[in-house]
């Protein structure tokens, strides 16, 4: 087992690739922390995991609350002893163009998607630097990297997510911490499967756009999460994993030679 012994909180672990991250963590030996609003599909999780043999705990959150992000850590701590995984993946996102969002809409996306990041790690650290160790990972996106029309603040609050990342690396490296981040494409999560429901069109030129032909799987990206966790990535510090299926290898453009994915 690759986590065996160690203690973990994953905040909005009641579906989508914060459950997969949950599960996929205690399959591999680690306490789980579940923290999420969802009370329903929170202690779905927790007892899932528990009735597979694992140990897992629901806490309900809202990170975007100082008290409620307090409360998880202490929880963790209190619960299993100690801290050695805090996967930040809770997000309020809010969508809109540049010039369109209103200046309530556009506080309310900092805070709930990247305010809340900082402030939950920096409750991890105070637990970390006391033990000489820890992981902090945090789910950013292709968004980070390039921008997607529509989502001008989702856009920033992941280049702000993938900054933090580094930022927290290279000032934690010699206090015992790794901290990096994934960066997924098109994940088929709950939201995108309304989207598929909806407008079934706009979900399938969605997938088609990227070079594999498909949305990733949640289970995809917490394998990619178990790597950055483990021990096995004990060199890896301010990294932003991409996992997209291939879609930030492509500039975007159509091709001048009249070629395809489907050559």
């Amino acid at each position: 087992m690759r986590l065996k012994g160690k203690v973990s909180v994953v905040s909005g672990a009641a579906s989508g690739i914060g459950e997969a991250v949950a599960k996929t963590f205690a399959r591999e030996g680690a306490a789980v922390v579940i923290a999420d609003l969802n009370e329903e599909g929170g202690n779905r999780v927790a007892g899932e995991i528990r009735e597979a043999g694992g140990a897992a705990e629901f806490i309900r959150a809202n990170i975007g609350r100082t008290a409620d992000a307090d409360a998880m850590i202490s929880f963790a701590v209190d619960k299993f002893g100690h801290l050695d995984i805090l996967h930040n993946n809770a997000i309020g996102a809010v969508f809109g163009r540049i010039g369109e969002v209103t200046p309530e809409a556009w506080r309310k996306a900092i805070d709930l998607g990247l305010t809340c990041y900082w402030y939950c790690t920096r409750k991890a650290l105070e637990v970390m630097v006391a033990q000489g160790r820890g992981v902090i990972i945090n789910t950013a996106s292709v968004s980070g990297l390039g921008a997607d029309y529509g989502l001008g603040p989702y856009n920033v609050v992941k280049s702000g997510v993938i900054a933090l990342t580094r930022s927290v690396a290279i000032e934690y490296a010699r206090k015992g911490i790794r901290c990096n981040c994934v960066c997924p494409g098109p994940i088929a999560t709950p939201p995108l499967l309304k989207v598929k429901e909806s407008r079934p069109e706009v979900f399938d030129t969605i997938a088609e756009g990227v070079p594999m032909g498909r949305f990733g799987r949640p289970e995809e990206i917490a394998n990619a999460v178990l790597f950055l966790a483990s021990d096995e990535a004990s060199y890896v510090t301010g990294a932003a994993l991409v996992a997209d299926g291939g879609l930030m290898a492509h500039t975007g453009l159509p091709s001048m030679m009249g070629m395809g994915p489907k050559w």
